[in-house]
């Protein structure tokens, strides 16, 4: 009862529509494969260039237009080095093919003649050291500490680009179209009458902030190096799009070895008290008022390398100037990535080093000590004592990613098999694995590091040792050498045999997703994702379709005597109507191996959007296909791979008590926005813990064109390890390419099966919590159905007695997880941190990106349990900030006057993202309840190298690119360089480039010349340029291939495909682009400027 069976022929119900789906496919591999597509070519994404990829390669590079529907989209890459090794291949770049031509490749166009038959979709257009602050003294000008003018060095603009050939992409075929009610008319916008106030972003419907003019320069200062700086007054603007940079004079930035640096003191550039960070009119959160003007601090700089608390002597300033300069303050120094930086984690000494920052592009040595991308600690020398880290301010916690990418030229990780019965050597007390800091003691007993236990070893492990103490056989052996190895688990570590791969693909099919596209656009990706699945032979794959009820499609199998007595029959629709307690129709055999199927998987996949077209209505019950999926899973565990564009509001997990921004229940989120980044239900929290119990990690692809409430299907990922995906707006011209790269690198990416990690720390450390993606149902173990290379787990340490000034502490990472190939392995990762009583040497060794990392997931953690208010967790990061600072000046540089604000050099831009993580999505009280949500729930899984762009982007002036020579294509890196995030630095004539890691914005002035918008977009009028449909084209120009060229660098240098979005000034979408400009003063706080000044307050409060 309650279950209705209807029956698919083979034969005309199944047949493939014509269109895209009808289009050949040539062999995987060959020369329809994208061009760019890190398979055939590309480097993986993630944080910094990260030329590292599996076998299968990681998302597309490219326009949308790439191979048809079956084409592989990468080469064949080699076999990995063994199972579960991650090792990836770098591929040869296939030839690009012209635009137009007929071999151009279309994988990446979204289908639209299916579309375009039923009716559905909207018509795409045609394709057109430490840094001092000082106080001025009372009564008389702002004076600079110690003397004259900051010295300059010449330079001027973002350098220009080496000649070269950039990675050929995708030619650029017709753009993804969806056929139907046609495209809105191009309307020319007039220019504004007047701009607004300078400095100030959209506020609602308001305009944009003034472009160009920036606040008053000290006197004689020049415009800062590399960026350009603030214009000066009646200065010159920035240059038409291709001009070179100008030549004058820039100021460095950040001071050289026996140079000072000052910043003058003064009234902050914008008018008006600087706005509480979020606190009511009259109220500053957290200790103090902002200084009142004319109290504001000056700053100025220590020579590079000096002692801690010493600081060269500044030059006084000019009397007649009277305000601070943008241009000197603190900044993120730019980095072209021209280089590649090598590490040892262990010096010639022996002791260990300090990590390169994990943004650069480095190769490290594994000498004792893991690796920093597999794991990184906020301080890379911890204090000797609970009491001194308390004094310091700092975190001390630990950021895990045990499946992270390696560079190409760095070795892979060794795998130790089980020889004469031997499994893993590990201490009998605390069960830590053999590593090389273990004592042998004689050729059989070792005393463990962690626990000092005296262990003996089995007989055939047993070694004599060598006058030095070391075994003889210790250069043979990596876990007596290398920090990080991995071992093949025997049969005692397994309580069943290695699970298969096994996706289950849900789509939805409700009216709305399908009128809007987002059903077909689903369909497709998956159609073109099939052949890039590895191991076909293992991986089960399923299909269930959902409207206001269930719809599971029962293949036949590998063939036995079901196909054989079927009649003609292959595919079984089964309709599960109770969504109230949904169920898997069938006990097992849903998910059947890929291989064996994939004929009648392609063919249902090619039939599901004409078969709901014309869908009955009714609520969705999408949480409910989710639950069916995951007991549908349950014999074999699995992944649930969801494609969902409408808030389930039917069935089992119902969302009833949230609704759409815009009615009465919105007045309610603008007042405790906090509440809705909880799950509306606890219903979602028992139904991720029991599918992570049978080891099922559910991945969401989010396609809505209105609310769907992100905070309670994003917590379905989160308990499980599974990933999020978000297209607000879903619109196919723009996001199927996208959608289709996140999906073919979720499925193609490094990752581990029905994992269990622990992390032990030597004696007088514990661990006092993790963070992250997963599922925790014992004191010690973290559970992850699933886990991947992009993925991090947070571990807070504690303190439980002193350790040994001077010597090493040890952390271990052991990681129990099933690989694609089918084996259990055992990756072991061992970190060695120095101890040190000196506080001056643990802010020596602070990682900013990491503790800003810790910062962000501390931040979203609070938030994401409804209980944290977001003033709260403003406020926590800024106590963070401040504490950190004012103990670095109270221990570390009490020399100095109390008016100067002392930031140390590794730590000096740690103000400046304490800002940016106040103006986040993640913490504005004026973002939506999704964009919240989304924001927190990529924060708490964050890793090192991504943290920081995704509070504060990159921002590049793209009209300044290079041509090349000779008609070739630049090549990136090195890339150009960056401006600060502020609208002082954006000129009408240029176009700029923002990018966060998730997405890219391409800002166009709106007096860009008719010339540069014709080579570059194929446009006559800045107003054919509107973000609703305009994609950037390929054409035959210089210009437009060096941007194409510096685009496709970018996304090959984060772990998604980053969809751009193209804006010319006015357009109603623009207010996205201002958001992130968090150096200005907005709605969100106040500007970089008036919080350093801030900062500088409540640092003076505490020594009062």
């Amino acid at each position: 009862p309650g279950l209705h069976e209807s029956r698919l022929d083979r034969g005309d119900a199944m047949q493939p529509p014509p269109g895209p789906y009808g289009q050949p496919s040539g062999p995987y591999g060959q020369q329809n494969a994208p061009n760019g597509f890190p398979g055939a070519g590309g480097a993986p994404p993630g944080g910094p260039p990260r030329p590292m990829m599996p076998a299968a390669g990681p998302p597309g590079v490219g326009l949308p237009g790439g191979p048809p529907r079956g084409a592989a989209m990468g080469g064949p890459g080699p076999a990995a080095s063994g199972p579960g090794q991650f090792q990836a291949q770098f591929q040869g770049q296939p030839q690009a093919h012209p635009a137009g031509s007929a071999a151009a490749p279309n994988g990446f166009a979204p289908p639209t003649a299916q579309m375009a038959r039923m009716g559905v979709g909207a018509a795409a257009p045609p394709m057109g050291g430490a840094t001092a602050i000082a106080r001025p003294p009372a009564g008389g000008p702002p004076t600079m500490p110690g003397g004259g003018p900051p010295t300059t060095m010449p330079g001027g603009g973002p350098p220009t680009m080496m000649p070269g050939g950039g990675p050929p992409m995708g030619a650029a075929g017709a753009p993804p179209t969806m056929p139907g009610a046609g495209p809105p008319q191009m309307q020319g916008v007039p220019p504004r009458a007047g701009p607004p106030a300078m400095g100030a972003p959209p506020m609602g419907g308001g305009g944009p902030p003034a472009i160009g003019g920036g606040p008053p320069r000290m006197g004689g200062a020049p415009p800062m190096n590399g960026v350009g700086g603030p214009p000066r007054a009646g200065g010159p603007p920035m240059g038409p799009p291709g001009a070179p940079p100008g030549q004058a004079q820039g100021l460095n930035r950040y001071p050289q070895p026996g140079q000072a640096q000052g910043f003058q003191a003064g009234a902050p550039p914008h008018g008006g008290p600087p706005p509480p960070m979020g606190a009511p009119p009259g109220q500053t959160p957290y200790g103090g008022q902002p200084p009142p003007y004319g109290q504001t601090p000056g700053f100025g700089s220590s020579p590079q390398g000096a002692p801690m608390g010493s600081h060269a002597p500044s030059p006084a300033a000019p009397a007649s100037s009277s305000r601070i300069d943008p241009a000197q303050i603190p900044r993120p120094p730019h980095d072209a990535h021209a280089s590649l930086v090598k590490h040892d984690t262990r010096g010639e000494r022996g002791g260990a080093t300090h990590p390169p920052p994990a943004s650069t592009t480095f190769c490290a040595r594994d000498l004792g000590s893991c690796n920093p991308r597999y794991m990184r600690s906020t301080l890379s020398t911890i204090p000797h004592s609970g009491d001194l880290l308390s004094q310091s301010g700092m975190p001390l916690t630990l950021l895990v990613q045990p499946l992270a990418l390696p560079h190409p030229e760095e070795e892979p990780i060794q795998v130790v098999e089980n020889v004469d019965g031997v499994g893993p050597v590990r201490c009998g007390r605390c069960k830590a694995y053999m590593n090389p800091y273990n004592r042998w003691l004689d050729h059989g007993r070792f005393s463990c590091v962690f626990c000092a236990h005296t262990t003996e070893a089995p007989r055939e492990y047993m070694c004599q040792l060598g006058q030095d103490g070391r075994r003889a056989d210790w250069t043979e052996r990596p876990e007596l050498h290398k920090g990080s190895v991995e071992y093949a688990a025997p049969g005692e570590y397994m309580v069943r045999p290695p699970m298969a791969p096994a996706l289950f693909f849900l789509v939805d099919v409700n009216p709305v997703a399908v009128q809007t596209g987002a059903t077909t656009s689903a369909c497709e990706a998956i159609l073109r994702t099939l052949d890039a699945i590895p191991e076909q032979k293992r991986t089960l794959v399923g299909l269930c379709a959902f409207d206001s009820a269930c719809h599971f499609f029962k293949f036949p199998g590998s063939g036995g005597k079901e196909k054989e007595n079927s009649s003609g029959t292959t595919t079984k629709h089964l309709v599960v109507p109770d969504v109230d307690e949904p169920y898997a129709p069938l006990p097992s055999g849903l998910a059947v191996p890929l291989e064996a199927n994939k004929d009648d998987i392609v063919a249902v996949l090619k039939q599901i959007p004409e078969m709901f077209a014309s869908g009955r209505h009714g609520l969705p019950c999408g949480a409910a296909a989710i639950k069916a999926c995951v007991e549908a899973l349950k014999p074999t565990g699995g992944r649930v791979v969801s494609f969902i564009a409408t808030m389930p509001t039917g069935g089992y997990g119902a969302v009833k008590g949230r609704t759409a921004m815009g009615t009465a229940m919105s007045k309610e989120m603008e007042k405790e926005p906090v509440k809705h980044a909880a799950p509306v239900d606890k219903v979602y929290s028992k139904m991720a813990t029991e599918a992570a119990e049978y080891q099922c990690a559910i991945d969401a692809f989010l396609m809505p064109n209105g609310h769907v409430d992100v905070a309670s299907l994003g917590h379905l990922c989160r308990v499980t390890g599974g990933s999020l995906y978000r297209y607000y707006n879903f619109n196919t011209t723009l996001d199927f390419a996208q959608l289709h790269n996140d999906l073919r690198w979720n499925v193609t990416r490094p990752q581990g099966l029905e994992a269990v990690m622990r992390v032990r720390a030597s004696a007088g450390l514990g661990v006092a919590d993790y963070g992250g993606f997963y599922c925790k149902r014992t004191p010690t173990d973290v559970d992850l159905p699933a886990l991947d290379c992009d993925k991090a787990i947070s571990v807070d340490l504690r303190y439980e007695e002193k350790l040994n000034d001077g010597q090493d502490a040890f952390v271990q990472c052991a990681l129990l997880y099933t690989t694609t190939h089918g084996e259990r392995r055992i990756r072991v990762h061992t970190l060695a941190l120095p101890v040190s009583s000196v506080l001056g040497n643990v802010f020596r060794a602070s990682d900013l990106e990491a503790q800003t990392c810790d910062m962000i997931r501390k931040a979203s953690a609070k938030l994401l349990t409804g209980s944290c208010s977001l003033q709260g967790a403003k406020d926590s990061a800024l106590r963070t900030t401040v504490d950190t600072l004012h103990a670095y000046r109270k221990f570390c540089a009490s020399n100095n006057s109390t008016g100067q604000l002392i930031l140390p050099e590794g730590l000096k831009v740690l103000p400046l993202y304490c800002l940016a993580l106040h103006k986040s999505d993640g913490l504005r009280s004026d973002s939506s309840a999704d964009d919240r949500a989304e924001w927190l729930l990529r924060g708490v899984s964050c890793t090192a190298s991504s943290a920081v762009p995704s509070i504060y982007p990159r921002h590049f002036p793209v009209h300044v690119l290079a041509d090349g020579e000779d008609g070739d294509v630049p090549a990136y890196p090195p890339l150009p360089a960056t401006t600060w995030l502020s609208a002082e630095k954006l000129e009408q004539d240029g176009a700029y480039l923002l990018e966060d890691g998730r997405e890219m914005f391409l800002w166009v002035g709106r007096a860009t010349s008719r010339e540069a918008l014709r080579e570059t977009f194929g446009v006559e009028h800045v107003d054919a340029l509107q973000a609703s449909h305009t994609v950037l084209p390929r054409l035959d120009t210089k210009s437009n291939k060096s941007l194409n060229a510096f685009v496709d660098t970018l996304r090959r240098m984060r772990c998604s495909y980053m969809r751009l979005r193209v804006l010319r000034r006015g357009d109603p979408s623009e207010n996205a682009f201002y958001r992130r400009l968090v150096e200005d003063r907005s709605p969100a706080g106040m500007s970089y400027v008036e919080f350093l000044c801030h900062v500088h307050r409540l640092i003076q409060n505490k020594f009062q």
